[in-house]
């Protein structure tokens, strides 16, 4: 089950916890969002607020979803931030829990003072009392980005492709053919390389785990990708008709702007499960023309953009080569103690004593504090005293 996450605070704008009542007002935020950053309204499908709706529901349920709302004393909302646990667009292989969070929306008249940050403070706690041991997001403006620097978010294995128009795909490799599989025959496939692939990037105790729950994971998430993300497989098959190496690929299903089901101008593909047996000669080129055979495949079906969650530093090496970048997705560790050399603890902190000061300049009620930015009232902050 979810914990419950209560928060709050007596300052001027306070950041309480949202239920079900709330979800109407979460889903208009997010298309405010949407048109404040540039985007037209005819972009938005008709049926965006009922399906909306309905995924925050489902992921109430089976997500630990949680809503907050940033409350001024005359008790008008003035934004809110969704959160919940990251399924992901690809099966979940692990116990290393993520959080996500959408929606970040702050009305323009209360912005510039400190309430996104107070709004995400409230999110990482909630995804840290839910177990998470990281947060992903994908940013919606460079204002909001330097929102979640402050807080200590960054670039991580969380990578993005723009898809631009290209000649065709570089040829495989002369050792392999590629093939594009949709039906059930290739799960086999699939699940053998699936394992294979946790068991040589994944900790001690990835045996029991990749015998005993990938089969169950990879085989759900696969039958519903087949029903409704455009699932296919791409296969390398060597001389001998045997497949070795595979790459799985849909669309995006999940939370913000990047769910094509709600929004028609953005479209992504996913990417994952990537492996090429470790036998296999020239088994860097193989991985490569996988990925390319997967990108042409977006590009085919009207994808716009690439994602994907790479496991490993070698992986997204692999991906960035290929011309993956970070872009506007960004990650946060949170399963470790904090170090007081670290500077993402040095950042998040900072975030948090600068937040506090000046929602306490604020609610002391001068004028002065109500009208300048709050980037500038943070600079009236004194440093600590130096150690020692």
């Amino acid at each position: 089950s979810c914990p419950t996450t209560r928060t709050g605070t007596a300052m001027q704008i306070s950041v309480q916890a949202a239920g079900a009542d709330h979800d109407a007002l979460v889903a208009k935020n997010w298309k405010k969002q949407w048109l404040a950053n540039g985007r037209e309204e005819s972009g938005i499908t008709a049926d965006q607020m009922d399906k909306m709706l309905a995924y925050i529901k489902a992921a109430r349920s089976d997500l630990c979803h949680q809503s907050f709302v940033a409350v001024s004393p005359s008790g008008a909302v003035v934004g809110s931030a969704a959160c919940q646990l990251w399924s992901g667009p690809a099966p979940q292989f692990d116990g290393d829990k993520a959080g996500t969070v959408w929606g970040v929306f702050v009305e323009p008249e209360h912005r510039r003072r400190g309430v996104a940050t107070r709004l995400m403070q409230a999110v990482i706690k909630h995804w840290t009392s839910i177990g998470c041991q990281r947060g992903v997001l994908l940013c919606a403006s460079e204002e909001a980005r330097r929102v979640y620097e402050r807080l200590g978010f960054g670039p991580g294995h969380m990578l993005l492709l723009e898809l631009q128009p290209s000649d065709a795909a570089a040829p495989a490799p002369s050792s392999v053919t590629l093939e594009t599989a949709h039906g059930a025959e290739a799960d086999a496939h699939v699940l053998r390389h699936l394992r294979a692939k946790h068991l040589e990037e994944r900790a001690p105790g990835a045996s029991r785990w990749a015998g005993e729950e990938l089969p169950e994971r990879a085989a759900a998430f696969v039958k519903g990708a087949r029903e409704r993300l455009e699932y296919a497989v791409c296969m390398a098959r060597d001389a001998t008709g045997a497949v070795v190496g595979c790459a799985s690929s849909n669309v995006w299903e999940g939370p913000g702007s990047n769910n094509h089901s709600w929004q028609t101008l953005i479209k992504l593909g996913v990417v994952w499960g990537l492996h090429v047996d470790r036998e296999q000669r020239e088994r860097d080129a193989v991985a490569a023309a996988l990925l390319e055979h997967v990108v042409a495949r977006w590009r085919e079906t009207g994808c716009t953009k690439g994602f994907v969650m790479a496991a490993s530093d070698a992986e997204a090496a692999l991906f960035r080569r290929a011309g993956f970048e970070a872009h506007n997705a960004m990650t946060i560790e949170l399963g470790r103690a904090p170090s007081p050399t670290s500077p993402i603890d040095l950042l998040r902190a900072t975030a948090e004593a600068e937040a506090d000061f000046v929602a306490s300049l604020r609610a002391s009620g001068a004028a002065l504090a109500q009208q300048v930015p709050a980037s500038r009232l943070a600079l009236l902050r004194l440093p600590p005293p130096p150690m020692g």
